[in-house]
């Protein structure tokens, strides 16, 4: 668990007595109950503290698996408590006492035995990327499940721009889950094992420069897998791929020939803006690509919303996923925009997935550059 006992009883606290953040829970929003919002989450986790409620209650379960644990409270929140972290935990001890939703297990053997939490057989890397200019790598390429599975069209397009640009690349063996999903979940174990699966298959990668495509599992690189007790390869740096494009452009390695006519707004991955701060890498990318017909929506940077796809919701209540990524759409739409672009793979897919016909393109950054070359 990642909050002691002290800081877990005081976010319990405050939660519990502070109704500051409701504007910003999308499930509050969609459901219309208290219980969706943080402050009815800490009313439940503090019944529990007291003993006045039950961890093995069905609606126990079902409150603590539908947050989205996007950070967009704890952004909110003036005195910044860990609203997620208090769920995780809390979901942590569910999964201990074995209360957890039955997806919980499902996830960790798909993931055991496909590589992907959605337990479907995969396309062979080869398949995805091309083969590399060079046998000396200059870096390492993360996909994650999301780009494996959901959105192969945008390992296609990284794949087009790093054999365009001449950049030898290689893919850690065994390129499988991250485990952030099972962390959000609060089945830690499976984290570790997959945390440690990947922390050795980078060891193995002779590229100091690992260039993740997925949001998730750059901020597990970054902020979780020391902590799982899976740290990086000494020496290994890391970025996400808006900041290696990004790169590219200032070093002048990167031309785009072709601008994009039609408007085009961003929605910030959770993972990047609030876990990260990764916010001008991909609007820099966007301004050589765009000029000046991009548009902002009104919840954007840090602040943005939620794309529906956090907290293994899409996993557990599906529904509440989707009703929460078409808000994010409907904003989008009324910025005039025709092109709807985020920087992870798995935005996309939920994203993709809210859109009537003929509203709006969702389309990755690496995608619109690939475009571009």
């Amino acid at each position: 668990m990642f909050l002691s006992a002290k800081e877990r009883l005081e976010t319990i606290r405050a939660c519990r007595d502070c109704p500051m953040c409701h504007p910003v829970d999308m499930v509050a929003m969609v459901t219309g109950k208290e219980s969706n919002t943080p402050r009815g989450r800490g009313l439940i986790l503090w019944g529990l503290e007291s003993g006045l409620l039950s961890w093995d209650s069905d609606g126990v379960t079902r409150i603590l698996y539908q947050a989205l644990l996007d950070g967009l409270p704890q952004e909110w929140c003036e005195g910044n408590y860990d609203f997620d972290e208090m769920v995780i935990d809390a979901r942590k001890t569910l999964v201990d006492k074995g209360f957890a939703p039955a997806a919980v297990s499902s996830i960790a053997l798909r993931i055991k035995e496909t590589g992907n939490p959605y337990g479907i057989k995969e396309r062979e890397i080869p398949s995805l990327l091309g083969s590399s200019p060079s046998s000396l790598p200059e870096v390492a390429i993360f996909l994650g499940s999301s780009a494996r599975v959901q959105r192969p069209q945008t390992a296609l397009a990284l794949g087009k721009i790093l054999r365009t640009l001449g950049i030898s690349f290689e893919v850690p063996d065994g390129d499988s889950d991250c485990g952030f999903l099972s962390y959000q979940l609060g089945d830690f174990i499976s984290a570790a094992e997959q945390a440690k699966n990947v922390a050795a298959s980078l060891a193995r990668c002779r590229a100091k420069k690992l260039v993740s495509l997925s949001a998730s599992a750059y901020r597990m690189f970054t902020t979780r897998y020391t902590r799982f007790g899976a740290p990086l390869p000494e020496g290994m740096s890391i970025v996400h791929v808006t900041e290696f494009l990004s790169d590219l452009l200032t070093q002048g390695r990167l031309t785009l020939k072709r601008k994009i006519d039609d408007k085009v707004t961003y929605h910030d991955p959770c993972c990047l803006a609030r876990f990260n701060y990764v916010l001008d890498p991909p609007r820099k990318v966007l301004r050589a690509l765009v000029a000046d017909n991009f548009a902002e929506m009104d919840w954007s940077g840090k602040k943005a919303r939620s794309c529906g796809g956090c907290g293994g919701v899409p996993f557990t209540y599906p529904e509440i996923s989707e009703k929460a990524a078409r808000i994010r759409v409907e904003e989008a739409l009324r910025t005039g925009a025709r092109i709807l672009t985020s920087a992870d793979p798995e935005c996309e897919h939920h994203l993709s997935g809210a859109v009537q016909k003929g509203e709006i393109e969702v389309k990755d950054l690496v995608e619109l550059v690939a475009d571009a070359l």
